[in-house]
Parts: C-alpha cells; sequence; structure tokens
C-alpha cells in the first residue's frame, strides 16, 4: 500500500469488496448528472465496460471503508499504447479532503512505475470541479469538444510523465 496523506487514508489495488463499494459511487455520480448513461444500458454493465474490463483498478481506504478509487488503462492501445488513461471516482460523502488529489497523484506515480510516458483524459467536463486538481498536477487541455454532454463542451487534458514533464509536486518530491 502507498500512503500519500496526512491521516491513514492509502491506496492499493482494488479488491472486489472495493469493486462493489465503487459501483456504488458510480451510480450516485449517475443519479446526479455527472455521467449520463444510455437509456438502453444497464448501469451495472455499462460500470464493468468502463471501469473494470481490461483496467486496473485501484481503491482509497481510511479505516477498512473503500472511499473512492481510480481505473489505469492504455489509451487508445493500438495507437496510443505509451498514453495512459484513468477515471476517478470520490464517495460524496469524502469530497474536499484531499481523496482526488491522491488518487490522481497516485496514478501519475503508478503510470510512471509502469512505464507509461504520457496520461491523457479523453473527455472532461468544462465545469467539472475536478479540473482544479488536474490542471495543479501539470495537466493541460490540448484538445476541445464541442457540446459533447449537456450543452457543456469537453475538454482533452494531457502530460507528460518524464521527470522533466511537468512542475507538480508528485509522490515522494
Amino acid at each position: 500500500m502507498t500512503n500519500l496523506f496526512a491521516d491513514s487514508t492509502s491506496v492499493a489495488e482494488a479488491d472486489p469488496s472495493d469493486i462493489a463499494m465503487l459501483f456504488e459511487v458510480y451510480c450516485d455520480v449517475v443519479a446526479s448528472g455527472g455521467a449520463t448513461p444510455s437509456d438502453d444500458d444497464e448501469l451495472h454493465d455499462l460500470f464493468n465496460e468502463g471501469w473494470i474490463r481490461r483496467r486496473r483498478g485501484y481503491a482509497a481506504r481510511r479505516h477498512g471503508a473503500t472511499l473512492g478509487g481510480y481505473f489505469l488503462r492504455s489509451n487508445f492501445p493500438a495507437m496510443g499504447g505509451r498514453n495512459r488513461q484513468c477515471g476517478y471516482l470520490v464517495s460524496r460523502s469524502v469530497r474536499g479532503q484531499g481523496i482526488g488529489t491522491g488518487l490522481v497523484l497516485h496514478s501519475l506515480a503508478e503510470a510512471r512505475r509502469l512505464g507509461y510516458s504520457a496520461m491523457m483524459f479523453n473527455l472532461v467536463n468544462e465545469d467539472n470541479p475536478s479540473r482544479r486538481i488536474y490542471e495543479r498536477a501539470g495537466f493541460q487541455v490540448v484538445g476541445r469538444i464541442p457540446l459533447a454532454h449537456d450543452q457543456l463542451d469537453g475538454l482533452i487534458y494531457w502530460r507528460s510523465l518524464d521527470a522533466g514533464g511537468s512542475s507538480a509536486q508528485e509522490p515522494g518530491q
């Protein structure tokens, strides 16, 4: 386990109980409008396809409780395989406590450890408050998809994982 937090929160590979809790958090995100699956998709199938299948999963835990997590996978494996992609979920009850920042920093270190050279987020809603975390971690907007979700633009974020690729503070610095 890696500890990036001032308290007893830690991040490690997700186990089946973490996955069940992350599905609950995902359902809350969908219910609050943070994700909009198509009407004909089963929510559990969508979660499995988007968060579990062909991905490494990690969970933030405190005192045995799963607080959030992220997945890590190659972005466009056939063509952009040296780039990693992540998605993050944080339980509403612990937002604003640094869990999201810790997950982002952990994912950067983990992607670098696995030999990837960059990280990219394909679609971040223009009004997503997590953008502040990404930008503090050294991500840059490299593209924009007009009106991608609910009349808002979708942003494409990118960041090098090379040692000199960012001025952001990362784990161990």
